[in-house]
């Protein structure tokens, strides 16, 4: 399956006028996309990782892609990302409901309940058993004082 990216215009397209209004006034000096961008960066690699801590998931190659099932969730915790950044706006239970069920879901994600289709491209996310994970370890625990090692104490 084809993993998608999540844009600025997915972000925007699912606020309400107001919000892009209110959130358009804090962006003095920068655009609203200059703004937007960095949460949406941050976001994708999120998800990732949570595609990623359950070893028998893949993940695309392109680390800008995500499942195009989860565009919806992700753009729900976006949005409110953005909403709480606007100094004084109280973005509503409606989108705090939004961001919870998303954020549950990406932990499901993350428990392995809920598995994302395979990309086209998809690598692995676990080092194989034949593959060096390069850790190398330099000691041991040490010796632990017990009854059968304490020598007629």
């Amino acid at each position: 399956m084809i993993w998608t990216t999540l844009t600025t215009d997915d972000l925007l397209s699912s606020m309400t006028e107001r919000e892009r209004q209110d959130f358009g006034k804090v962006s003095v000096g920068e655009s609203v996309e200059d703004r937007v961008l960095p949460i949406l960066v941050d976001l994708v690699a999120e998800i990732r990782g949570y595609i990623a801590s359950h070893s028998p998931n893949t993940i695309s190659a392109d680390t800008t892609l995500i499942p195009p099932s989860f565009k919806a969730k992700a753009v729900a915790i976006a949005r409110w990302r953005v909403l709480i950044s606007v100094p004084g706006y109280q973005p509503g239970d409606a989108r705090k409901l939004d961001f919870e069920k998303a954020d549950q879901f990406f932990t499901k994600v993350a428990e392995g309940k809920i598995r994302p289709e395979p990309a086209d491209d998809a690598i692995p996310t676990q080092v194989a058993a034949t593959q060096s994970a390069n850790v190398e370890v330099v000691s041991g625990p040490g010796s632990r004082t017990g009854r059968d090692r304490m020598n007629g104490m």
